[in-house]
């Protein structure tokens, strides 16, 4: 079987464009604060819908599209349970993401840098 090599590990930007977009997508899934405010709810365990609307004080509809999100992006999975339905983490990569970003903003706000939201 052939080792399939990063698409971050590979030199030629160019040829490799097709996967940075496939990053870039999955960089997105980030991207919103209730998608954020939903993992780190979750990093206790596995919630209802009706457990997130309550701990997050945000309506069902808004919590299911963002649930439908990462779940899509394979970052969560579902299960049933007789008559609810549970969202856990199904990928525990957004742990040590999420500690990388955290861990930069810190060291940012030590020394004083603001963040240009201009890029």
């Amino acid at each position: 079987m052939e080792k399939k090599i990063s698409p971050c590990a590979m030199e030629d930007v160019a040829a490799n464009r097709a996967s940075f977009e496939v990053i870039a997508d999955l960089f997105k899934v980030f991207s919103d604060a209730t998608r954020l405010s939903i993992l780190q709810s979750l990093k206790a365990g596995p919630l209802t819908v009706g457990q997130l609307v309550e701990h997050l004080g945000m309506t069902q509809a808004n919590i299911s599209k963002h649930l439908k999100i990462l779940a899509d992006a394979r970052i969560l999975r579902r299960t049933k349970e007789g008559t609810s339905v549970y969202y856990e983490i199904d990928d525990d990569f957004i742990f040590p993401l999420c500690e990388i970003v955290c861990d930069k903003l810190v060291r940012d706000s030590q020394a004083k840098v603001p963040f240009d939201f201009s890029i």
